[in-house]
């Protein structure tokens, strides 16, 4: 198990690191962001985009986005790759204005790379299902039965699974038990829903992200990093349809021998997790978050 301590966040992961095996990744001496210059973006290509990536539970009635900080911990890597993928997260999550724990918090993204991914996550799961948070919980919100078959069984360089809470929109925990998804219970507060916004807001509280070290191939350190940083900050719907799109998500997709993988987040990336987290919280329903990051993005062309 790594155990490592990091000025920007914590390395470790509470009740899951072991017996996972330790994977290899592919270490790049000097990782720097590639600027990739974007062009074409009309609202009907950024709406299509938008729809692609992002997904929320049925029964949720907004994106859930993180909400002050985060504590990621990482396991199976040797100590400087793993530092080089924590500080990229707390980079990229420092933008949007969370703050990254500091050492000795504790882990609500937890990354786990093992050569064995398929047997690692149903592992997980059978010794823990309370981490899932599967229907345990009326406040506790997860995507659906076949989301979580496709996490447990579908062969994928990396997986991820997300854990939101909902919560009033002041962000006061609601009726029932919250202590599940790592927040303490308070008082019920419920502020007055419109035709414009909800009563209720979507909080991401965990997030498992599994690497699989003999899947991701030979890609660049930097851009997995970027890669589990965009799913550990947002949840993405894992079967988004992006071969087209720039997108750091398209780094695993099949590409001809001329067509360069991504090396970075690029814009489209960073306009979505930029307009996710200035996006109205409460907002009342999906598909206005929605609309509201197409209009920013394509304001800040």
């Amino acid at each position: 198990m790594l155990h490592v301590r990091s000025p920007l966040t914590a390395i470790c992961v509470a009740g899951i690191c072991a017996a996972l095996a330790l994977g290899a990744v592919t270490e790049i001496a000097a990782a720097q962001d590639a600027a990739i210059i974007v062009t074409g973006r009309t609202p009907e290509s950024t709406q299509r985009f938008i729809q692609q990536v992002s997904v929320a539970p049925a029964t949720a009635e907004q994106l859930a986005r993180w909400d002050h900080s985060i504590c990621t911990g990482i396991a199976g890597l040797p100590q400087r790759q793993a530092e080089f993928i924590a500080n990229r997260i707390a980079q990229r999550a420092n933008a949007l204005g969370l703050t990254p724990g500091a050492p000795g918090c504790v882990p609500n993204v937890s990354v786990i790379v093992t050569a064995e991914s398929d047997a690692a996550a149903q592992r997980m799961y059978a010794e823990n299902r309370a981490l899932f948070a599967f229907q345990q919980s009326a406040n506790i919100t997860t995507l659906d039965q076949a989301s979580l078959n496709d996490f447990l069984q579908t062969p994928r360089p990396v997986r991820w699974w997300h854990v939101a809470e909902r919560l009033s929109a002041d962000g006061m925990a609601l009726s029932g038990d919250a202590s599940q998804g790592g927040i303490m219970n308070a008082p019920s507060a419920r502020s007055a829903g419109s035709r414009l916004q909800s009563d209720t807001r979507q909080d991401l509280n965990r997030a498992i992200i599994i690497v699989d070290a003999r899947r991701v191939g030979s890609v660049q350190l930097a851009a997995l990093a970027d890669y589990i940083s965009m799913v550990a900050l947002a949840q993405i719907n894992p079967n988004a349809q992006v071969r087209g799109y720039p997108t750091i998500m398209s780094l695993f997709a099949a590409r001809s021998a001329s067509e360069p993988a991504p090396t970075a987040m690029t814009e489209w990336d960073l306009g979505f997790l930029d307009g996710l987290y200035h996006a109205t919280r409460n907002a009342h329903s999906v598909q206005q978050q929605q609309s509201e990051i197409v209009q920013r993005m394509l304001a800040s062309r």
